[in-house]
């Protein structure tokens, strides 16, 4: 999961809660941990454009999670309550974004408009906020739309204006949610690892390759053959013994499908 947050007193409780570390990095604050990696952008659309892309290029894997997490204003929620934007627009301009709603989630979902600056014109049932709309373009371009997601914290409302807000608070506000935050965040990794390459596959795929000259045809027969291996439990090591030791191509596939014959029948 990428997580892509604008303040360091809103990615403290992540952080906390992930338990990721700083990890050394020449423009940007970045905090990882095995499975998550959060990117402190700042506020705007030009830093949240930036951080977004940074973090992509840290990775270069496509179809992976990411979230918006941060404050937001609103016309009608109550001030701490946390929301999922289900229409992410800008105040700059016509283009909207629908992120797709397939997960199942306790937040409530808003409308958010992405401003210029700090707004005090509260609109009923809208939320505020100043990089939404440039994270969700930006990310969406490497990734598809349901695993990106935007989720703001109510910190100012018509009632409890911008000017009363503390990050003592928005750090509070934050934990309170991290429980129901991670079981959305659970549910996109799972998604997200469905479309994920076998990077072990692939890997040997490629290094067999390297061992015997194969055909067009026999290239696909070898890529097959290795997800027949795989999914029958079978270790890629054992296979790339069994092409070390031939001599060529077609005495290769043949001796890897000898091998595998046993574990194809149904038992």
């Amino acid at each position: 999961m990428n997580f892509v947050v604008a303040f360091k007193g809103e990615a403290h409780p992540l952080i906390d809660f992930y338990q990721m570390e700083k990890r050394v990095h020449s423009t940007h604050s970045v905090f990882q941990n095995e499975h998550h990696t959060l990117i402190l952008s700042g506020p705007g659309r030009k830093n949240a454009i930036s951080a977004t892309e940074t973090l992509f290029q840290m990775e270069d894997l496509k179809n992976q999670g990411w979230i918006n997490l941060g404050i937001a204003g609103h016309g009608s929620l109550a001030i701490g309550e946390a929301f999922l934007s289900g229409k992410v627009m800008d105040d700059s301009s016509a283009e909207c974004f629908y992120p797709p709603q397939i997960f199942e989630h306790s937040f409530g979902v808003s409308s958010l408009t992405t401003c210029s600056k700090p707004s005090s014109n509260y609109e009923m049932d809208m939320g505020f906020d100043m990089e939404a709309h440039a994270f969700y373009k930006t990310a969406s371009q490497f990734s598809i739309r349901e695993l990106v997601q935007v989720i703001k914290i109510v910190s100012d409302n018509p009632i409890h204006g911008l000017e009363k807000v503390k990050t003592k608070d928005v750090t509070k506000w934050m934990n309170q949610h991290m429980e129901e935050l991670d079981e959305l965040v659970a549910q996109i990794d799972a998604a997200s690892a469905t479309l994920q390459p076998d990077l072990e596959l692939e890997t040997l795929f490629s290094k067999l390759q390297q061992m015997h000259s194969f055909s067009a045809t026999r290239r696909y027969q070898l890529h097959n053959l290795l997800l027949h291996a795989k999914a029958t439990g079978v270790k890629m090591s054992k296979i790339e013994e069994l092409f070390a030791s031939a001599n060529e191509a077609k005495d290769a596939m043949k001796k890897a499908n000898q091998f595998l014959e046993p574990y194809r029948r149904i038992r």
